[in-house]
């Protein structure tokens, strides 16, 4: 007598035909939590913040200090990174993407209603360009020769590359040392002096500023009040900067001419506020000649008279900042490694920073690499690089020696994507046109077991968005004009499982390990709404049997019933839902109308009113397929067994099911006696 059971159940092996898989393996795996080996249902996504944003959030970061909880979004792909400095309170961070590389801390970044962040600084210390005129003069003593060099520092300690020498100067030993010709801090904004369109080349306007001081290359700058040319009021990225005419070029094509005025306003201005200048100078030891800290002086400053003695500069420090550029403009990729070192990279170059000092990026630490990058990843002390062929890996203690540490993987394994990108306690997981990647210990394929090439490209892994939590692959993509996501799990024995959620972003909090995602311009957390139950779809393998039988009886082994908690959170979440309607209905903004400036961002007949989620979590359904045909369904409300119909007989059946509550088997036989046997 025929009889099976179904329990253990995982996921698809999309590799597979269906009648190869595994007696609890799928066909269909839609909004399940299979971790357990129980067939679940998926929490709803629980809404926690609706930043203020105008298109779609592409990534985000969470901040929270003393208990105050606010959101980062942008419309692009950005990277952060937390500061490694012992003591960051005011949590100060890095980022990249938006703009040139940029810092901010939680005050700077949450200041005033919104969009976060509100405020930031361009990342690194401008580096002075005037060089110190020295003028010794008034002394007696003994004749003796001094170069001197001064940086800036801004209020949070950050110190820049120093300013070009001085001449050596000789001078007497007690005389005053007059300095002079000091730069000031870097202007922020300036005025308008001049616009020609189609200069340099046709689509380029080239800006005459007052001043260029602390501008480069690929920074941002807003232009205001210009008249004539128009068009140039607005944001803009610098394509070149010449600070010998004090000319700027920007990417614009306009039939517009300049008649007059204007302005210039730096978008991530200078940390220029409370910034301070040190002033060093030269002395002759056993150890050779080296500059040694001298004074710290008010950054308004432009002179200042020395009359410090020889002895009491020797127990000033040796000048720290001599290599400390700011980072690239256009760097992307911002990392920071477990020993403080943080990473970034230009096209096929590798940068890196003084360690604990992310502001300070010496060319002298930039490695090369033969192909062009497209994302970083950091395990630990060993940062991983993801290229358009072959991936490396760079190992290192310090910056200086970081280069030595580089092993270039054997094999061309291209990242199709850098959102795809995401870190596990046993490596850096990527999309590449093979597979998924992990690089680590062992660097292979690991979705090799699940999909083939053809079926892995069927996913269109180009636009894969993902993150990592509990060593899963969470990952949204797009086919066709279809938004939905897949986990991956290798430590499950299917692991590929699809969600149908659309999503924009999708980022894990490394502070408390949630995952959250973004959808319709709110941020939610994953599966954080333990009162809603996504509606599931399990679809068993094919079973054959030889020869044909008739199934007749049928049992389900399933929780019926709601604990205490499931109560009072379904309870919860249906009157959250109905609190959030009203208050769109109130304030009339429930984007129901044709004429609604909204329109578009909803389906036909939608609107932007939540779903009201279930008082009770009751919902089963079980299908039987025979031979292809849909034979049996059936809303099932409790565990006892039912009968199938007869009067067929078939030589392969599949089983699916549907529904809200958890299954931890379910049993076929041709008899309900038979039932017992399985």
């Amino acid at each position: 007598m025929s009889a099976f059971r179904i329990a253990g159940f995982s996921g698809l092996v999309p590799r597979l035909a269906k009648q190869l898989l595994g007696p609890g393996q799928a066909q269909v795996a839609t909004n399940c939590n299979l971790t357990s080996g129980d067939l679940r249902p998926r929490n709803g996504p629980l809404p926690v913040f609706s930043p203020v944003i105008d298109k779609d959030i592409v990534s985000m970061f969470r901040m929270e200090t003393d208990g105050n909880e606010k959101w980062l979004a942008w419309n692009v792909d950005v990277d952060v990174a937390q500061s490694p400095v012992a003591g960051n309170t005011s949590r100060r961070f890095y980022y990249t993407g938006d703009g040139e590389p940029r810092t901010s801390d939680f005050d700077l970044a949450t200041a005033g209603p919104g969009p976060y962040p509100s405020g930031c600084f361009v990342l690194g210390v401008a580096t002075p360009v005037s060089k110190p005129t020295v003028t010794p003069g008034g002394g007696t003593g003994s004749s003796t020769a001094r170069a001197y060099v001064y940086t800036f520092v801004t209020q949070w300690g950050e110190e820049s590359r120093p300013s070009p020498a001085s001449a050596v100067t000789t001078g007497k030993m007690d005389d005053a040392w007059a300095l002079s010709n000091l730069d000031t801090a870097p202007p922020n904004s300036g005025i308008v002096m001049g616009a020609v369109k189609d200069t340099p080349l046709s689509g380029q306007v080239e800006v005459t500023l007052d001043t260029v001081f602390g501008l480069r290359a690929s920074e941002e700058i807003a232009f205001a009040s210009v008249t004539g040319l128009a068009d140039l009021n607005g944001t803009f990225t610098l394509a070149s900067v010449d600070s010998e005419t004090k000319k700027i070029v920007i990417l614009l094509r306009t039939t517009q001419t300049y008649t007059g005025g204007g302005t210039w306003k730096r978008v991530a201005p200078h940390n220029t506020s409370g910034m301070t200048k040190r002033i060093y100078r030269t002395l002759t030891t056993s150890s050779g000649t080296e500059y040694h800290y001298l004074v710290t002086i008010p950054g308004g400053m432009t002179s200042y008279n020395d009359t410090a003695a020889d002895s009491a500069v020797a127990l000033g420090e040796v000048l720290p900042s001599a290599t400390w550029d700011m980072p690239p403009a256009d760097m992307k990729g911002i990392a920071i490694l477990a020993n403080g070192i943080a990473a970034g990279f230009v096209g096929n170059e590798i940068l890196f920073s003084e360690p604990f000092k992310p502001y300070a990026w010496p060319s002298a630490y930039r490695q090369t690499y033969d192909q062009d990058i497209v994302a970083l990843g950091v395990s630990g002390t060993t940062l991983v690089g993801m290229t358009k062929g072959n991936p490396f890996t760079i190992t290192g203690v310090e910056p200086v020696t970081m280069g030595g540490g580089m092993e270039k993987l054997s094999v061309a394994w291209p990242c199709m994507t850098k959102r795809g990108v995401a870190s596990f306690a046993f490596g850096i997981g990527y999309p590449a046109p093979q597979g998924m990647v992990i690089v680590g210990a062992n660097s292979d394929i690991v979705t090799k077991d699940l999909f083939t090439q053809k079926e892995w490209a069927e996913l269109n892994p180009g636009t894969f968005i993902a993150a990592s939590a509990d060593n899963r692959y969470y990952c949204g993509y797009t086919v066709e004009g279809s938004s939905l996501m897949f986990v991956i799990d290798k430590a499950e024995s299917a692991s590929f499982i699809k969600v149908n959620q659309r999503i924009t972003c999708i980022w894990a909090d490394p502070a408390t390990g949630r995952l959250y995602v973004a959808l319709d311009r709110k941020i939610y957390e994953w599966e954080g709404d333990s009162g809603t139950k996504l509606t599931y779809e399990w679809k068993s393998k094919k079973f054959v049997s030889a020869p044909p039988v008739n199934y007749s009886a049928a049992k389900i082994d399933a929780d019926f019933e709601m604990s205490e908690a499931e109560s009072a959170a379904a309870k919860s979440s249906y009157d959250a839902a109905l609190e959030a309607n009203k208050a769109l209905i109130d304030s009339g903004e429930v984007d129901d109308g044709l004429a609604d400036p909204s329109l578009g961002e909803d389906e036909i007949g939608g609107d932007a009113m939540q779903a009201i989620p279930p008082l009770v979590i009751d919902s089963l359904q079980f299908q039987l397929w025979a031979d292809g045909d849909l034979k049996f369904t059936r809303q099932v409300r409790n565990t006892r067994a039912f009968r199938l119909p007869g009067g067929y007989k078939a030589d392969n059946v599949e089983v699916v099911l549907s529904g809200n509550v958890k299954v931890s088997g379910v049993v076929l036989a041709e008899t309900m006696d038979g039932l017992k046997q399985a």
